[in-house]
């Protein structure tokens, strides 16, 4: 694939020491569909700490005004049972904080978090002078942290804050909003120091009074991935591919591929076709997912076409959206063996082609999405091939002579 990713993502593990141990995935939490009507610290939510103060208990938000009663909150909308937590900070619940607690257990340092949730306010209260925020910061320790730890640095990007607005003064909850006014919320955190592996990591939300303007307000879907490739806060993108062969075999071709790291990846489809620029879909594999390390995939053409032909992997997201491999060609007719491609002293990106064959021969180039950019005729063993005016990237050499078919990739980078 030509889109390498950068930015790894890890499976985590679950620990009974206080933390969700990052060890080679993404961490994700939804919360369940089970109502929760009582709060333990690390059991509740494994991880998962709530600050000392009133645990108010499990609220179902319909349109009608919800509990005016300040204090940490379970959340559902009108009955759906996708539970969410949150809080509204009023009253002697004047500071409510939240979080989870990571522990890097990769064996690498970590140089940066990409987090995102969804951002809900659940209900309006009579407003006041001050915006209601949910600010969320973050405490790096070699220690479990406790949730009322004093933060490393705060994200301002991550802030939730309040999306309906009232005009009537006091104090008390008029409207609910069933989980129809939410927003949401992703950004990256770049570590000003790396860290290292068994630190802790602890994201927390923190709610305070802003006196007379203290919606319910609540957070869900959360996915947090951790870079520990020394690339911090890159682009995240798909997968890596290591290779993608294809290799005659009997009476068909093996077709292998490998890949170093997977994000969000569905499936792979094999193309096949004679042409390099009119392939066809003839066989698929699911996706791994979310995967850190080397996988090794397999499958075989039992039909394949007689010649040369040519095959590309296609990779599809969760999404939909897709990346191409390389195209790879093989030769099922005469006698095969390899090109030889060898840089010329003369100028960069000038080569000299061997084919080994005595008579004229077809020289073709293709680039990484199988466009011709350059076509001849040339005679004798070897002859020379310009790509000094090409721009930088791999090629495909695809030479032929009758039936007979040589091919091989060259560097182009000036």
């Amino acid at each position: 694939m030509r889109r390498p990713i950068l930015l790894a993502s890890l499976v985590l593990a679950f620990s009974a020491c206080g933390q969700v141990s990052i060890t080679t995935g993404s961490y994700v939490q939804d919360f369940g569909t089970t109502d929760v009507t009582s709060w333990t610290n690390n059991v509740t939510y494994p991880g998962w700490y709530r600050s000392s103060g009133t645990f108010a208990g499990h609220q179902n938000i319909t349109a009608a005004a919800p509990s005016n009663t300040g204090g940490f909150y379970t959340y559902e909308c009108a009955g759906n049972n996708d539970q969410k937590i949150g809080s509204r900070a009023s009253g002697s619940a004047s500071l409510i904080r939240y979080g989870v607690v990571f522990r890097n257990q990769t064996g690498f340092p970590i140089y940066s978090m990409r987090v995102s949730y969804r951002g809900y306010q659940l209900s309006l209260a009579e407003n006041g002078s001050t915006v209601n925020t949910i600010t969320v910061d973050y405490v790096v320790s070699a220690a479990l942290p406790a949730i009322t730890a004093g933060a490393t640095a705060s994200v301002p990007a991550l802030n939730f804050v309040q999306i309906m607005n009232s005009t009537t003064a006091g104090s008390n909850q008029i409207t609910g909003y069933p989980c129809n006014q939410y927003r949401d919320i992703s950004s990256c955190v770049a570590f000003a120091t790396a860290v290292p592996n068994n630190y802790y990591i602890l994201l927390r939300w923190t709610d305070i009074d802003d006196s007379w303007n203290d919606h319910h307000m609540a957070i869900d879907d959360l996915q947090v991935d951790f870079d520990p490739t020394g690339t911090a806060c890159s682009t995240l993108l798909p997968i890596e591919l290591l290779s993608f062969t294809a290799t005659p075999e009997g009476d068909g071709v093996r077709l292998e591929w490998s890949t170093v790291s997977e994000r969000d990846n569905a499936a792979f489809v094999i193309h096949r076709g004679r042409d390099p620029q009119d392939l066809h879909p003839i066989l698929g594999q699911a996706g791994a997912g979310t995967h850190l390390g080397l996988l090794q995939y397999t499958d075989f053409d039992d039909a394949p076409l007689a010649g040369i032909s040519y095959y590309m992997l296609q990779q599809i997201d969760v999404d939909g959206s897709t990346s191409l491999s390389d195209l790879v060609a093989v030769d099922r007719g005469a006698r095969r063996s390899s090109l030889l491609i060898t840089p010329l002293s003369m100028g960069p990106d000038r080569f000299l082609l061997n084919t080994g064959w005595d008579g004229p021969f077809h020289t073709e180039v293709y680039d990484q999405v199988g466009r011709k950019v350059h076509g001849t005729l040339t005679s004798g063993p070897g002859r020379e091939l310009d790509l000094s005016s090409a721009p930088s990237g791999v090629y495909l050499v695809v030479v032929r002579d009758g039936d007979r078919m040589l091919s091989g990739r060259v560097l182009v980078g000036h």
